[in-house]
């Protein structure tokens, strides 16, 4: 997400200092924060020792500085397997003038605490997940990479692992486990480039995840997970990727036969799923929204110039 976010800002255009937070050394990070302008807090869950730091020493945040500051709540709020996930999202909420959020059950958490609460699915990055091979010349099978279970948390990845095991062993597919190799983005774009078929896994991220958009934009057969999320906006299953009930895996293998026995007869979905997603939900989309929102708040010459500079072609 943060070299997206890097990516994006940069093909705009604009200008930023990027700030990698230290383990333990939030003293030093909050040093480092520029006195004026916006500070994006990337992630709310990572960075809360950071977040805890600033509002303990105080004069930091919304209406106690000059700065706009914005706050991206990235994960499961409520709910979550992960503890704490409440507190740290309540503790962005309270530094910032807006945060942004995938799970639609921390809108009113958020607000309780003073900040702006925007909903927003997540994306892809579009400059970096570029589809270069035809679905005609991509491996006839499907393909899965992601984070499976580890260490002693709870329900973590809980349905993922179920359908993992229901999988293992299927001939369909092929699958490699995140981090092993840990593989620069542009070869997971070339893995993922190279398959008519993509499977989208339950994770604890709510919602439509950007590893949805992202093996969306990579012109195959997207299999994804129901979700009680709303659908994205412009995208359909049944005619933009193929859903299935994430507690019976057999379902999953049902329609991953389904495609594999005439994979052919699906290059149409491939190509007007990649389109939908393409549409109307790239990073470019979310910025636009984003900071829109936050200049409504705000309003002031240079957000708007910002604005401006997001929604210019």
């Amino acid at each position: 997400m943060r070299e997206s976010w890097a990516v994006n800002l940069r093909a705009k255009g604009l200008s930023f200092r990027w700030i990698r937070h230290q383990p333990r050394k939030p003293a030093k990070t909050a040093m480092k924060l520029d006195p004026c302008g916006i500070v994006v807090l990337l992630n709310d869950h990572h960075l809360h020792e950071l977040t805890e730091h600033l509002l303990q020493v105080g004069g930091h945040g919304r209406g106690k500085d000059e700065r706009v500051w914005l706050g991206l709540s990235t994960e499961a709020v409520v709910n979550s397997p992960f503890p704490d996930s409440e507190k740290k999202t309540r503790d962005c909420a309270k530094l910032c003038h807006l945060v942004a959020h995938f799970d639609l059950l921390a809108d009113q958490l958020i607000r309780q605490e003073g900040a702006e609460a925007l909903f927003q699915h997540q994306y892809v990055d579009h400059l970096t997940f570029r589809s270069r091979v035809s679905y005609q010349n991509k491996k006839a099978k499907f393909f899965w990479s992601g984070k499976l279970p580890w260490g002693n948390v709870p329900g973590e990845y809980s349905r993922r692992k179920q359908i993992f095991q229901r999988m293992c062993g299927h001939v369909g597919w092929e699958w490699r486990e995140a981090g092993k190799p840990d593989l620069p983005v542009e070869k997971i774009v070339r893995e993922l480039d190279s398959y008519q078929g993509l499977i989208n896994l339950p994770s604890n991220c709510p919602g439509y995840t950007a590893g949805f958009f992202e093996r969306m934009a990579m012109g195959a057969v997207v299999l994804q997970y129901r979700s009680e999320t709303p659908l994205p906006e412009g995208l359909e299953p049944g005619r933009h990727f193929i859903d299935y009930d994430p507690d019976r895996p057999e379902e999953l293998v049902a329609r991953l036969e389904e495609v594999l026995k005439d994979p052919g007869q699906f290059s149409r979905m491939a190509s007007e799923g990649q389109r939908a997603c393409l549409a109307r939900h790239t990073l470019q989309h979310r910025l636009q929204a984003i900071f829109r929102r936050l200049h409504k708040l705000q309003p002031t010459p240079w957000l708007e110039s910002l604005v401006e500079k997001l929604e210019s072609h």
